[in-house]
């Protein structure tokens, strides 16, 4: 069992106070118009009060969608490492319940050498389990196949799609976990000094082009050209990769941290994402 080091802190610790928070911010959640059948998001993972808003608007689009199978990707904050770390427990408890492990998947893929990072590099993973509440209250019961990811190669990305579709159909979800520009001096990360929310604004869109364009050479290529601090680029990138060539792009949300705190001296910026096939 792998139990939750953040509850209680990044967001609420208690059942009926999380599933209140998750239900409010689900309601207040206003989306576009989606056309098709929604088969992955990309999801910040930031403390539910600030990512929250953005993150229950890819959640509400999956309403009413029956989902059997969430393969989720998030970032390795923790553990330093090349390729994806499988999961090593039977199940992952928040303060909603239990989410059981995909254990028949995980371990084929464990079996698999670009799938054998160290299986403690989800312990202390946030960026996985940011997306649990969320997944609890919207899906109810599913299997969970959660999926860090290091380092990858160039080649790496076409690799790991492969053998993650392997595992795809019409009842499997797909979810990147990740926030996109940090920036300002706690980061390391200034490329520009005024009109911070307009040039924010730009850096995370142009980004976002890409993704929506299901671009994944091209939005790693501009990753690296601006050295844009997008946390789960990777996970991103694999799952553009995934995707059947069908799916189509919607961002449903966009802000940043400064936006809501009215200072933009350390910013992250979040956004919703939705991938639909007809």
């Amino acid at each position: 069992m792998r139990k939750s080091p953040i509850a209680g802190s990044w967001y609420p610790g208690t059942s009926a106070e999380l599933t209140k928070l998750v239900t409010e911010l689900l309601a207040a959640a206003q989306l576009p118009e989606i056309k098709g059948r929604p088969c992955g998001i990309i999801s910040p993972h930031a403390g539910i009060q600030f990512s929250g808003s953005a993150a229950a608007c890819g959640y509400k689009a999956l309403q009413g969608l029956k989902v059997k199978r969430v393969i989720l990707m998030g970032p390795s904050h923790y553990t330093c490492m090349h390729g994806m770390a499988v999961s090593g427990v039977e199940a992952y408890e928040t303060p909603l319940g239990k989410v059981r492990v995909d254990r028949k998947i995980c371990d084929a893929l464990a079996r698999q050498p670009l799938f054998q990072g160290p299986s403690h590099a989800e312990m202390p993973e946030h960026s996985l389990e940011m997306q649990l509440p969320f997944l609890q209250v919207v899906l109810g019961e599913f299997d969970l196949v959660p999926l860090v990811v290091g380092e990858l190669g160039k080649h790496d990305y076409a690799v790991a799609a492969v053998e993650l579709r392997k595992y795809m159909n019409e009842e499997t979800l797909i979810v990147a976990s990740s926030d996109f520009t940090h920036y300002g001096p706690r980061f390391g990360y200034m490329p520009f000094r005024d009109k911070l929310k307009q040039n924010l604004a730009k850096l995370d869109g142009d980004a976002i082009k890409k993704i929506i364009a299901r671009d994944a050479s091209g939005f790693l290529r501009y990753v690296d050209e601006t050295g844009a601090t997008i946390c789960g680029s990777r996970p991103i990138a694999v799952l553009l990769q995934m995707l059947p060539p069908e799916a189509r792009g919607t961002k449903l949300m966009y802000y940043t941290s400064g936006d809501l705190l009215q200072d933009y001296t350390d910013t992250v910026s979040y956004a919703s994402i939705v991938f639909t096939v007809p």
